[in-house]
């Protein structure tokens, strides 16, 4: 197997780029190659190694002994978990310096209360709108939740209920919006290998605040179906999401692009940072993949009327 990169590596795990990285700087689970011009490259033997870590710790074994078991050598196994006290934080889902309402929606997706969840989340869509919620409550829990999990090994359940709450809360708030024109809808879409969609129904809350009609077409989106439905919808905007790297994602692009004369090609999501985008516009934020998205809609050529 040739060497690969953090992001690469990551996506074998399943897991988040930064999680690999913190292995390797908390517990000495780094990369040993190096690319042809000198960046550091994963061997087989440290993407096995990385692999019995990802297995001990999603099994339940803490972070720090499945590494410590791990650098001992590949015969020896990984001791199962040893239920019991957890360590400062263990018990509880931290959000430290976030406000009260993120400290309470922290608490209800720790306890497992999905229509709790749910119905925080769309009580301050409704007064605050999406950006600033997505920004002030939703991203500091999820970025909890997985910090959780990287400390302790425990909480896959706490954020899988986190991101199926989120998600309806952000359905139900455009639902409640009122309908949108029908016509010259702007496409959002996960990558090929993209399993994860929330952060698109953010966008298309955020677009739908804004008179903004979309169309999200889910995860997995292969790159030639994107641009089948570009040319179709005539859309004048289109927004591809990677969490991870993709190469066959930036390899689709151009045919995106070409689908058809003033389309709009937007990126969003870390997985784009390591990938040859061509000449699409990377977008640093939600923010930017919504103010994007909205001002290529406004300039296409029929622009009609907002609502229906």
């Amino acid at each position: 197997m040739s060497t690969l990169s953090v992001g690469e590596v990551a996506a074998r795990l399943g897991v988040a780029p930064s999680t690999v990285r913190m292995w390797g700087q908390r517990y000495g689970l780094t990369a040993s190659g190096h690319s042809p011009g000198g960046h550091r490259r994963y061997t087989s033997h440290d993407v096995e190694r990385l692999q019995r870590m990802h297995a001990a710790v999603i099994g339940g074994t803490s972070p720090a002994e499945a590494a410590a078991t791990v650098l001992a050598g590949p015969h020896l196994v990984v001791p199962p978990a040893r239920r019991g006290a957890g360590g400062p934080g263990g018990s509880v889902l931290a959000v430290p310096g976030a406000s009260r309402e993120a400290r309470g929606l922290a608490r209800a997706a720790y306890r497992l209360d999905e229509m709790g969840v749910e119905d925080a989340v769309v009580e301050a869509l409704r007064t605050r709108g999406t950006l600033p919620v997505w920004e002030d409550l939703v991203r500091p829990v999820l970025v909890a939740s997985g910090d959780y999990w990287a400390r302790t090994g425990e909480g896959v359940e706490i954020e899988h209920l986190l991101t199926q709450a989120v998600t309806t809360a952000f359905v139900r708030h455009v639902a409640g919006l009122g309908e949108l024109a029908r016509a010259d809808p702007v496409l959002l879409a996960g990558g090929p290998h993209e399993e994860h969609t929330l952060a698109l129904h953010a966008v298309r809350a955020g677009l739908a605040e804004r008179d903004v009609p979309a169309r999200l077409l889910g995860p997995r989106t292969p790159m030639s179906a994107l641009a089948t439905a570009t040319r179709r919808t005539r859309a004048a905007g289109v927004l591809v999401w990677l969490s991870l790297p993709d190469q066959y994602a930036a390899d689709g692009l151009g045919e995106v692009a070409a689908a058809h004369r003033r389309v709009v090609v937007l990126l969003g999501g870390p997985g784009w940072a390591e990938l040859d985008a061509g000449t699409a516009t990377r977008c640093g934020d939600l923010a930017e993949a919504v103010s994007g998205l909205e001002d290529a809609w406004l300039e296409r050529p029929s622009v009609g009327a907002g609502r229906a």
